[in-house]
């Protein structure tokens, strides 16, 4: 099977590599900066140079294009990056040698299987087959988990002391908020979770965490160590901030704009850390791996292969 990939972040190199071990031929363009660590040998492949130590992977089947017209004119099948777009104009390509315009792209994948996640309105024209990564609430759920983990180990690293006997205050018990306070109560932390829903407060006390509204926070704040928001509008703002003590940490790792109020954070003297797009970031294989599952049911659905 022959697969296009079009920018991305390391998950995509990952999976890049995933394919080209099942033998597939993998042509790609906006993943230069991270390949060329290698030789290229023109379209022939790459030479084994790259990551030698991985000698299961073949990398004369990933195939760096000098055009996306070059890259995508391959195959039906176009992959790209997740999320597609951090500014509406631009892919989100941090590999890429030039900056890829959605609309160059958006011109070139007429008629194909066009994968991403956070696929904007235009593509939807009756020209493209689009498969949304972020509209697939499995996918959705298991990149919950390596946010989770890579959330834990920025706690772990940015702190001289144990998560055993700390106080953590999650807020948000959504797919995220739910691991996160599994794992923390796991590793022996008291933990406390702020919700709206008085469903989701009903489960927050039933699962063993101590259930709070954001109301309550002043009155539980100076014993909190960690905290971590993966709530995606302003939540802990100055009440709250007030009555947190100066060496907390605050982990933010909701979707922009976040959910603190950062600048008076910092004037408190807060430590706080934005930690966006972890998956791909700190656990990239297995994000990967979870990408290349939905990917395969939807193309064996449509019989494409």
């Amino acid at each position: 099977m022959n697969i296009c990939m079009i920018g991305g972040d390391l998950r995509i190199i990952r999976l890049a590599e995933m394919y080209a071990k099942e033998g597939n031929r993998v042509y790609t363009y906006g993943l230069e900066k991270y390949f060329l660590e290698g030789k290229l040998v023109s379209n022939d492949g790459l030479k084994n140079k790259i990551k030698e130590e991985n000698t299961e992977i073949n990398y004369k089947d990933i195939l760096l294009c000098s055009s996306i017209s070059e890259a995508v004119s391959m195959t039906d099948i176009v992959i790209s990056s997740m999320p597609f777009s951090k500014d509406d104009i631009y892919v989100n390509s941090p590999f890429a040698k030039e900056k890829i315009k959605i609309q160059e792209l958006k011109d070139e994948i007429s008629g194909k299987n066009f994968i991403a996640g956070g696929i904007p309105q235009e593509f939807y024209n009756g020209k493209i087959n689009n498969i949304d990564l972020l509209e697939n609430e499995k996918l959705t759920i298991l990149n919950a988990i390596p946010t989770a983990e890579g959330t834990i180990r920025i706690a772990i690293e940015e702190r001289e002391e144990t998560i055993h006997e700390s106080n953590v205050l999650v807020c948000g018990f959504g797919r995220i908020g739910k691991i996160l306070c599994n794992r923390f109560k796991a590793l022996g932390a008291s933990v406390y979770c702020v919700a709206r829903k008085e469903t989701d407060l009903t489960w927050i006390r039933e699962e063993g965490y101590t259930p709070l509204t954001y109301n309550d926070i002043p009155e539980i704040g100076e014993k909190i160590d960690i905290i971590i928001n993966t709530v995606p509008t302003l939540v802990l703002k100055k009440r709250e901030l007030d009555s947190f003590i100066s060496d907390v940490l605050i982990i933010d790792v909701a979707s922009n704009p976040g959910g603190v109020d950062k600048e008076y954070a910092k004037s408190k003297q807060i430590k706080i850390i934005t930690a966006l797009g972890i998956p791909g970031k700190e656990m990239p294989k297995t994000a990967a791996k979870y990408i290349k599952e939905v990917i395969d049911k939807n193309l064996r659905s449509k019989n494409i292969d």
